[in-house]
């Protein structure tokens, strides 16, 4: 099961490396953010960049919930673990399974590319191959797609990147 934890002021790597020191195995399978790769052009070329496609978030794997909280309690001061009642915030089994399947097991999204034809997105590789439906927007200019997926009973859009390498 995977939980989620804020971070304000952008200090998930921070974060990520005292979760990753401090709380047991028992408590913690695994500390990690997510990321996408996306294309920027700058000095007259395209350059890969990794960004975050969750800013402020940190993402904790765990199987004992009982013990993370406990664990957590400790750094309470320091980070937003709880939500109401004092539960942790967990990622819904269906969005989990979602950002699994774009992210894998390195925890991060590389680029996809495809091309558009008679109005019709096709992906010919990457993350969202055989995922066009997810698609909402697409950034040409950006090289970057807004993907709609279910998120705590509504839905919400994430942004990863999407080369369109022809149009017609």
């Amino acid at each position: 099961m995977w939980y989620v934890l804020y971070c304000p002021n952008q200090k998930e790597e921070e974060l990520l490396q005292a979760c990753r020191r401090h709380l047991t195995k028992e408590a913690l399978e695994d500390a990690f953010v997510l990321t996408y790769d996306r294309m920027r052009r700058y000095g007259g070329t395209w350059h890969t960049e990794r960004q975050l496609l969750f800013p402020h978030y940190l993402f904790l794997e765990s199987r004992n919930e009982k013990q993370l909280m406990e664990e957590l309690k400790g750094y309470s001061n320091v980070i937003s673990v709880f939500e109401n009642d004092g539960k942790l915030v967990k990622v819904e089994p269906e969005e989990e399974k979602l950002l699994r399947t774009f992210c894998g097991e390195c925890h991060h999204s590389r680029m996809s590319r495809g091309y558009i034809r008679d109005g019709q997105t096709i992906v010919t590789e990457g993350p969202l191959q055989g995922r066009e439906n997810l698609i909402r927007k697409i950034d040409r200019h950006k090289r970057i797609a807004r993907v709609g997926m279910p998120s705590m009973g509504r839905f919400r859009e994430i942004q990863v990147g999407l080369e369109i390498v022809s149009k017609s």
